[in-house]
């Protein structure tokens, strides 16, 4: 006896087909935002590592952080390498951008095919700086053995962490950034531009500009920000002028981001 198999008809395959899409349709933006989310928390896990070892460097070092800097292998990125089991980076980072040092980098972002030794990065592009790439600034305010900008700023010299114990476990340490550092002020204004794409001068170096460098459009209007107990969250832009980024620091709820 042979029996004849029935088989789909166009409209049946055309209705399947049609069934996939909207499925296709509803997941992907969910499968988006996981996607994003993860990011996120890996962007998260770098900035613990680099907040660890900023307080394993300050243990080494008398409670003391490392100077400030201009020097090729002396900048903060490069002290911090020996501390991520990248020895070889403070001499030759491009050698060793791979790696350990891919803590320096949010997920989120891109590093950018330049020629130039220097440039600014954006909400989703790298600096770079001294050898060293990223996309993450330090809260300058911790680097009090600075001979290069301390001096022009006579009248803030009671802002600085003298030591790292000074600063109390809700100071900020390292956040997303378009550049390697910054003095942020309570007064500092938003910045027009929160992609970062028109660089500097949009984030010039002066006062009322710093926190600039920090408020960039990189996790859905926030930026993720590690501490000095080495806890990370995610911080809405407006909230950042409510961190404790300084010794004399007054929060500032007065902001509006656009």
């Amino acid at each position: 006896m042979i029996v004849q198999r029935r088989a789909f008809t166009l409209i049946e395959l055309l209705v399947v087909i049609a069934i996939i899409a909207i499925l296709m349709a509803v997941l992907m933006p969910a499968l988006a935002y996981v996607r994003k989310q993860a990011r996120a928390g890996a962007c998260q896990s770098n900035m613990r590592q680099l907040c660890l070892a900023m307080n394993l460097y300050a243990l080494d070092h008398a409670d003391r952080t490392m100077p400030f800097s201009h020097t090729f292998g002396e900048y903060w990125f490069h002290q911090l390498a020996p501390y991520l089991t990248a020895k070889g980076y403070k001499n030759d980072p491009q050698k060793h951008i791979k790696g350990a040092m891919e803590v320096a980098f949010c997920p989120v972002t891109k590093r950018q095919e330049r020629s130039e030794d220097t440039y600014w990065g954006t909400a989703y592009l790298t600096w770079k700086s001294l050898g060293g790439e990223g996309s993450y600034g330090l809260n300058l305010w911790l680097l009090p053995n600075d001979t290069i900008y301390r001096p022009t700023m006579p009248d803030q010299q009671k802002n600085y962490f003298e030591k790292y114990s000074d600063a109390n476990g809700s100071v900020p340490v390292i956040g997303d950034s378009v550049w390697v550092g910054a003095w942020p002020y309570a007064e500092d204004s938003v910045p027009n531009d929160l992609t970062g794409e028109k660089g500097y001068p949009g984030y010039q170096h002066g006062r009322g500009y710093f926190m600039g460098r920090f408020c960039v459009d990189r996790h859905k209007m926030a930026i993720n920000v590690g501490f000095v107990d080495t806890h990370t969250e995610r911080v809405p832009l407006k909230e950042l002028w409510a961190l404790k980024w300084h010794r004399s620091f007054v929060p500032n709820s007065d902001v509006s981001v656009p």
